[in-house]
């Protein structure tokens, strides 16, 4: 029995899910879509679960899509640090956590990439998902890094480093330690707009439905966790391409 009948409906349902540029299919993804097809064909139990998978797939791009747009003016404004293109072709919107290892680690592949790529624009939204307080100082890491970006810009870049560049969780040691050699004692202290900041930059993780960090939106495409440098690299390659 032939089950084009049942099938047609994922071929849509797969196009969809490609990026727009996608409207004629690789060699490669062409040989992968009727893998998929002969797949189904062999295995005709698979339809109904996979049929709802997709639905739901579509229906979650459609809805980040939107959000995304909502929260274009939020990533853009002045509140968060960036490196690169003042001007880009690409926007890598990227969620991180001073206290996260795999953020640490994405650090140097991000920074290696907008010294390669002179049309690429990092923006960093910090989310301290694994410290919400260091009770002694009564502030966080990503607000005092957003403090200084704010206030003492010409001595970010350093503090942006040597936070990242520390293993484990910071504590009130490691901040007080970076804020003296970096003379920006000051900004230790928590502030009220730089607070309510990194709060707004929570709902934003939360309405795009983001789970973890370091978390990337490269045009629109969403890149959970760690990503090597050569991938990453294709990311904003195809963004760059879907203009």
């Amino acid at each position: 029995m032939s089950l084009s009948r049942y099938i047609a409906p994922f071929w849509a349902l797969l196009l969809l899910a490609l990026p727009v540029s996608a409207n004629t299919l690789s060699d490669t993804e062409q040989a992968q879509l009727d893998e998929i097809v002969s797949l189904l064909e062999e295995n005709p139990k698979l339809i109904a679960n996979l049929n709802q998978s997709l639905q739901k797939f579509v229906e979650q791009q459609k809805t980040l899509k939107e959000n995304l747009a909502a929260r274009r003016d939020w990533f853009e404004s002045d509140t968060h640090s960036w490196i690169g293109a003042e001007n880009p072709d690409v926007t890598v919107v990227n969620f991180m956590d001073y206290n996260c290892p795999y953020c640490k680690k994405l650090e140097e592949e991000l920074q290696k990439l907008v010294a390669a790529h002179d049309d690429v624009k990092v923006i960093n939204i910090a989310v301290p998902l694994k410290q919400q307080s260091i009770e002694s100082l009564g502030t966080n890491s990503a607000v005092y890094a957003m403090n200084v970006w704010l206030e003492k810009p010409e001595a970010f870049a350093q503090v942006h480093q040597l936070l990242m560049n520390k293993r484990g969780m910071h504590d009130a040691r490691s901040l007080e330690k970076i804020a003296k050699k970096t003379d920006t004692e000051a900004l230790l202290e928590g502030k009220e707009v730089t607070g309510k900041a990194v709060a707004e930059n929570y709902r934003a993780f939360v309405e795009l439905g983001l789970r973890g960090t370091p978390a990337m939106i490269i045009g629109e495409q969403v890149a959970p966790g760690y990503l090597p440098y050569p991938q990453l690299e294709a990311m904003v390659d195809a963004a760059r391409a879907d203009g």
